[in-house]
């Protein structure tokens, strides 16, 4: 688990037995940026939803299939988690990119953080988010 910004947490594809440790953490609210079925053995959605609800967190499942269109409501549901939610949230894929490019994009279009200011938070929690720089400051500059 990286710290990304604020309360945003952001790591890789979790199991079963992580929950208790996220929840010693203090998480409150996980995304599930990962589709279904992405690698053998992986938790699906309504496996991880069960195994949150018996530690007490929120948990939402946004996937995001690597190498597709990102759905068009994705960015906005993820950022509305974010934004109604003051505690820990742990946002997850299976390396903490994908959940990272969209809370960048997020806090991009909200006018919130500069592209620059997403990479670097990314870059500071371990995640290479200036492989997405050109995308990014599009998104900066098309504002």
């Amino acid at each position: 688990m990286k710290h990304l910004h604020k309360n945003i947490f952001v790591g890789g594809q979790i199991q079963a037995a992580d929950f208790d440790a996220l929840a010693h953490a203090g998480i409150k609210v996980i995304i599930n940026n990962r589709p279904d079925g992405e690698e053998p053995n992986q938790l699906t959605a309504h496996q991880a939803r069960e195994l949150a609800a018996e530690y007490g967190i929120d948990y939402h499942y946004l996937p995001m299939a690597n190498g597709q269109p990102m759905p068009d409501d994705l960015v906005a549901n993820f950022k509305s988690i974010i934004d109604s939610n003051e505690d820990p949230i742990f946002a997850h894929c299976r390396s903490g990119m994908r959940s990272s490019f969209i809370w960048a994009i997020g806090q991009i279009e909200a006018k919130n953080l500069s592209a620059d200011e997403t990479i670097e938070s990314a870059q500071a929690a371990g995640i290479p988010l200036g492989n997405a720089r050109a995308v990014l400051e599009s998104l900066e500059n098309s504002k």
